[in-house]
């Protein structure tokens, strides 16, 4: 439950984060028309959560150990880029794809971890930390553990095998019925 000057400002740092990753995603939404309700649910949820975490000043270690889940991030990004620049049938693709499908495989470990230390540690965090974070915490836990992570991989194992952007694919498909 402790806190530091350097967690607290890696808190600050988060935030700032998924402000700008929420952000980017609209520019991108509105720009390539597009809308993915998976990342706008895991930014709203992630915001939320760590400004509690700031607000509340609790639970640095979880919040913290939670944000490894964004080594997805830069994997994901090069993934979009060269899709839009039609590389995806080049090893560098190929490679990035596979690191990607593994980050998404520790990404449960990571959360399993998050699940274990929020058990032992449950008594503490049940007397220092507010009722509105804890709901916060399993909701942005159970959500990333249940359905964000198990259907990200799958969609990035799928697109391994057959390379193509699923926003842009889903509006093509949408376009089609209407």
């Amino acid at each position: 439950m402790a806190t530091t000057d350097e967690s607290w400002t890696f808190i600050c740092l988060i935030i700032g984060f998924f402000i700008f990753e929420e952000v980017t995603l609209i520019y991108f939404d509105l720009r390539y028309r597009t809308f993915s309700k998976e990342l706008h649910a895991h930014h709203l949820i992630s915001f939320i959560g760590y400004f509690l975490t700031a607000l509340l000043g609790v639970n640095h270690y979880v919040a913290i150990s939670l944000f490894l889940l964004e080594a997805s991030t830069p994997f994901s990004c090069v993934c979009w880029c060269l899709l839009k620049l039609k590389l995806e049938h080049t090893f560098i693709w190929k490679a990035n794809q596979w690191i990607l499908i593994y980050i998404f495989h520790v990404r449960t470990l990571i959360e399993l971890w998050c699940w274990y230390i929020c058990y032992q540690n449950w008594t503490p965090m049940k007397q220092y930390s507010h009722l509105v974070y804890i709901v916060s915490l399993f909701v942005g836990l159970t959500s990333s553990t249940f359905w964000l992570t198990p259907y990200w991989t799958y969609k990035k194992t799928k697109q391994f095998f057959n390379p193509v952007d699923w926003n842009a694919e889903s509006k093509r498909t949408k376009k089609n019925v209407a």
